[in-house]
This record gives structure tokens, sequence and C-alpha cells, in this order.
């Protein structure tokens, strides 16, 4: 069964209750679904959507209307979100496990290889027009891109050094990540959020790499916290080009415009609410910058990792992480 067979599969009962989306006349708005990776309606991102789709309708005068549906109350896995766009099933995503889709994506989430927002930056603004092109492949046009906050590691042991990951099951939640856990001598567990609470509470896992939002969350479960950054987490809103595209320009301006804002306000909350939660933490849970030597070690022991991956993507690969590490300065 191909892909898409099985999404669109999964989705049929679903399609029974939303209209797809027809160009827009004078007497009939555009009446569109917004999925989300997400699925707390209270999270900032989901905050920030729903922000988004309501200035969407102002800025169109109600031309077009955007309902924001959270991951799982649809028939279409998180993943399958960029699919699930490109096919009209519902009309824009906030996508973030698009890989399968735009695997050149990942290069701004390899291990240890950007290390701050103001790094972020510009390694997204290298990037961004080949991740454009991988998403205009499948009928997808990308609206704005917001970033997570740096990914730590957390320990219900003491996980304060590189060395202490020596012999630790760590969860992680890409193979990238996995990657950097093995080369510091540990083993990866490959868990989803869900999975995690239980993982700790019986030993399954020893620490976990999440933002401090998921130490928030489990910190009666957690001892430890190594700052060590691994990666920051991109995200991009997307929309059908084709239902796009059949709108008045001065309306894809609007969502555009709308997109944006969104973008920019999940991005900035999120940032703060990232210090805020790292001060809180701090006494709660006993946290340990990483030495000057364990980040030298840190970068030794990955660099190579990261030709290795551009390797196995292809040309246009090792072409973008050069030019990203160029920008760097890597």
């Amino acid at each position: 069964m191909t892909k898409q067979m099985s999404l669109m599969g999964g989705a049929a009962g679903l399609l029974l209750g939303i209209s797809l989306v027809a160009a827009p006349t004078a007497a009939s708005a555009a009446n569109w679904i917004l999925y989300h990776h997400q699925s707390a309606p209270q999270f900032t991102t989901s905050v920030g959507s729903q922000k988004m789709t309501e200035e969407i309708e102002e800025l169109t005068g109600g031309e077009v209307k955007v309902r924001l549906r959270q991951a799982g109350t649809l028939q279409i896995a998180p993943n399958n979100i960029s699919q699930a766009v490109a096919e009209n099933v519902v009309q824009m995503g906030d996508d973030q496990y698009f890989a399968g889709n735009v695997p050149i994506g990942n290069v701004l989430k390899l291990p240890f290889l950007i290390q701050s927002y103001e790094e972020y930056e510009k390694a997204s603004e290298v990037v961004l027009p080949y991740i454009e092109e991988g998403y205009a492949k499948i009928g997808v046009t990308v609206l704005a891109d917001y970033v997570y906050p740096m990914q730590y590691m957390w320990g219900r042991a003491e996980i304060d050094s590189l060395e202490s990951i020596n012999g630790a099951k760590i969860r992680v939640a890409s193979p990238e990540a996995g990657e950097a856990i093995r080369r510091f001598g540990g083993s990866s567990v490959t868990l989803g959020a869900s999975e995690v609470p239980s993982a700790l509470d019986r030993g399954v896992v020893d620490g976990i790499i999440t933002g401090t939002v998921g130490a928030d969350l489990w910190q009666d479960m957690l001892k430890t916290g190594y700052l060590l950054g691994l990666n920051y987490n991109n995200v991009y809103i997307i929309v059908n080009t084709q239902a796009f595209e059949a709108l008045p320009q001065e309306q894809q301006d609007a969502i555009r415009t709308a997109a944006k804002n969104a973008a920019a306000w999940d991005t900035e909350t999120m940032r703060t609410d990232d210090a805020a939660l790292i001060g809180s933490l701090n006494g709660k849970i006993a946290i340990t910058e990483p030495t000057a030597a364990d980040k030298e070690k840190a970068f030794s022991l990955l660099a190579s990792f990261w030709d290795e991956w551009a390797q196995q993507n292809g040309d246009t690969a090792v072409e973008v992480l050069a030019k990203v590490r160029d920008a760097l300065g890597r």
C-alpha cells in the first residue's frame, strides 16, 4: 500500500465531515482546517495557532475562516501533517515532523551544531530556501517558521557531565539525538512523550532529552539537569498551494502576515518561558552547566556525524551543511 493510499484510507472517515476547500466566490468564504502537531490546547504553540486563526479571519474580513484542530482529533498522525496538507485533507498544518517529506530540514536539528538562538537564525536563513523547495515539490507552501527552545538532558539518576552519560539509558525522540547519545557512550531509547513518565518511574531510562517544559512537567521524577544543548526543533506553518493560490492576493498576504506574527509570538514566548523555567527548576532539580572541556569533547565527537549524515542524504545535504557551517564558523 502506498503512503498516499494509507493516509487517505485512514482519513476516509473524517472526510465525510470535512468539506474540501474550493476556490472562494463573492458569495462564499473559504472554510479551512489547520491541523497542529501538539495535542494540548493550552500549550504555547497551540495558543499561537489559535491567535493566528483569529487574525486570519479578522484580516480577511471573514472571507477566510480557519478552524484549529489539535493532534489526535482527526485520523491523521502528527508525522503525516505534511502529506495531509499536500493532499488537501486539511488546508493548513503546524508541522514539526516533516522529515519524511522534507529531510533537508533536519540539518537544523543535528546535535550540537547550533548553540544559540542567534546561530539558529543564521542557519535557518541558509536552509529555508531549500525547505521551501522541498515542500513545493509536494504541493505545499511555507508561510512561516518558528523554533522550540534548546533540548537538554535530564536525569532520574546523576547526569551532570559527558562522562556520566557513559552507560546510561537516555530517552530520545529522533535518530540524530540517538546517535549523539551513542557517541557519548550511552544507549538510546526512542519513546513518545506519553511513554516518558512510566519509563522514568520504572527505570526503563536513566534520563531523557527534552526542553525545560518537559522537565517542568516531569520534575517529580527527575533529580538532575545537564544543560549541554543538543539541538533546537524547527517547525513550519504550511498551506496547500492550490488552495492558497485560489485566494485573492490580498487574502494570501493577510494569511502570510498572520502566520508570521504567530510564528514570531511562538518563538519569543517559548524563549522567555524557557529562561524562566530554568530559574524555577534550579533548586528542585540539581542543574549543571557543561564545562568548556565537555563542550569541546562533544564537538569533537559529533562533528564527524554531521558529515556522515549529509553524505547519507545526498549532494544537496552536503551543500547545505557546508553553507551552514560556513555561516556559523564551525
